[in-house]
Formats: C-alpha cells, sequence, structure tokens
C-alpha cells in the first residue's frame, strides 16, 4: 500500500486586507512554514513573486490562477515538473 502526500493549498487572494499577505510575494514566510510541515505545497503567482522576489520551495507546485481554480474544481490534475522556462520582457521605457 502507497502512503499518499500530505498536500496543501495556499491561497492567499489579493485587495482583500489578508492579515498574512496577499501582495508581490509578502505570504511567502507563510508558505515557507507551511512548506515545511507537508509534504506538497501547492500555491500561486502572489503568495511566492513579487517584482523583485522569487522563493522556489522545492515541494512547491507553482501554479497560476487558471490552473488552481481548474485544480479546486476538480477538473485538472496537477503534476510536478522540471521544465520550467522563464521569459524577460524589456519596453522601451527603462
Amino acid at each position: 500500500m502507497s502512503q499518499r502526500l500530505y498536500t496543501t493549498v495556499l491561497i492567499v487572494p489579493t485587495g482583500v486586507g489578508a492579515s498574512i499577505g496577499g501582495y508581490a510575494g509578502d505570504a511567502l514566510p507563510v508558505a515557507r512554514a507551511i512548506a515545511q510541515i507537508s509534504d506538497r505545497l501547492i500555491t500561486h503567482p502572489n503568495v511566492l513573486n513579487g517584482a523583485q522576489l522569487y522563493w522556489s520551495l522545492p515541494n512547491a507546485l507553482y501554479v497560476e490562477g487558471y490552473g488552481l481554480d481548474q485544480f479546486a474544481a476538480g477538473n485538472w490534475g496537477l503534476r510536478p515538473v522540471h521544465q520550467n522556462r522563464v521569459g524577460l520582457v524589456l519596453d522601451q521605457g527603462i
């Protein structure tokens, strides 16, 4: 019998005045604490990143809003990938 992973979903919405964050990565301390007690943490961009900040957690699945909605509704499954791509867009205003 295989043991299931203890999975936690952390959602911190923006614009509601959440005391643990909800703007540009300021919920990162909470995410790090939860990641320490979970086998897998599923979260979204507002929790882990901001304009000057990105903190990768080895046991976190970083899911954008629509994907997180579909997962929570039971329409999609998630699986870890290690083929992340990063894009950089610079505009003339810099």
